[in-house]
């Protein structure tokens, strides 16, 4: 990668697609070269179309240690720094959570978490020595309020959210900064989903569920996901300049959702939800 040491450096996870592409040119509009990283170089051609001097392409699997080292040790050998971390990898199979494998739990767990802790450490000493960087977790309404059918991704974005509380806590006085961002709906590939299109599970207790459930998603698909531009600002702003909360949720629909579940007694917010999404109350 070129060195652009005039510029601070942000290195964003998971640019293949949905948010993460839509953050780099953010990035590099709030005056970063970002260091952006996928992990299959394959998948690149939406992000080669957003790519300029100020970009630098790299392969990095939040899965794979071995090549989140050799990312980080090619970011600090050209430029010699790195002020701020998207953690923005991620993945979101649709399942029931009784009927959800074993293997799936562990393989969302290590995208959705794992990766997020390992790349967070792989840059954290470098921030130290600088005195200061900030880290942008990319997490969901989900991690707060959780959704039927998505209960595994919700889970992880749970465990996301108490991981980053509890760093922030711990690097107070280091001038690391973190935060975490929590998206509603947006047109992204999670929603690019199987679910959508599969077979009714006719053995299943909850065949009746799916059948409801698979028409709320389509038809919210189909007409209320908003447009990633918004959560990749917001990125960016934080990237930037930032502020006193840990938490910034965005989207008419998660400000909505958060609301209702902080405000009701939970079984009116049970009664409603499951109405609003098509199940019986």
């Amino acid at each position: 990668m070129a060195s652009d040491t005039a510029r601070p450096v942000a290195l964003v996870t998971g640019c293949s697609s949905g948010i993460g592409v839509r953050c780099v040119p953010a990035l590099v509009r709030r005056g970063f070269h970002v260091v952006a990283t996928l992990r299959d170089l394959g998948r690149r051609a939406a992000l080669d179309e957003v790519t300029d001097e100020h970009v630098t392409v790299l392969r990095l699997d939040v899965t794979d240690p071995r090549t989140i080292d050799e990312a980080v040790a090619a970011v600090l050998a050209a430029t010699g720094r790195i002020d701020v971390l998207v953690n923005n990898a991620g993945t979101a199979p649709p399942n029931f959570v009784e009927e959800a494998p074993l293997a799936q739990w562990r393989s969302v767990f290590e995208t959705n978490l794992f990766g997020q802790v390992a790349v967070t450490n792989a840059v954290l000493p470098t921030m130290r020595a600088q005195g200061r960087g900030r880290v942008v977790m990319v997490s969901s309404v989900g991690g707060r309020a959780p959704t039927p059918l998505l209960g595994v991704y919700c889970a992880s974005k749970f465990a996301l959210e108490g991981y980053a509380e509890t760093l922030r806590l711990e690097l107070r006085h280091s001038g690391i900064d973190v935060a975490v961002v929590e998206p509603g709906s947006y047109r992204t590939r999670i929603y690019d989903t199987p679910l959508l299109h599969a077979p009714v599970p006719v053995d299943s207790p909850y065949a009746d569920d799916f059948v409801r459930l698979r028409a709320f998603y389509r038809d919210y698909i189909a007409h209320h996901l908003r447009d990633p531009d918004e959560v990749a600002d917001l990125v960016a702003a934080l990237a930037a300049r930032p502020r006193r909360r840990l938490r910034h949720p965005v989207g008419t629909d998660a400000w909505i959702k958060l609301a209702l579940h902080t405000l009701l007694p939970w079984p009116a917010y049970e009664r409603l939800t499951r109405r609003l999404i098509g199940l019986r109350p």
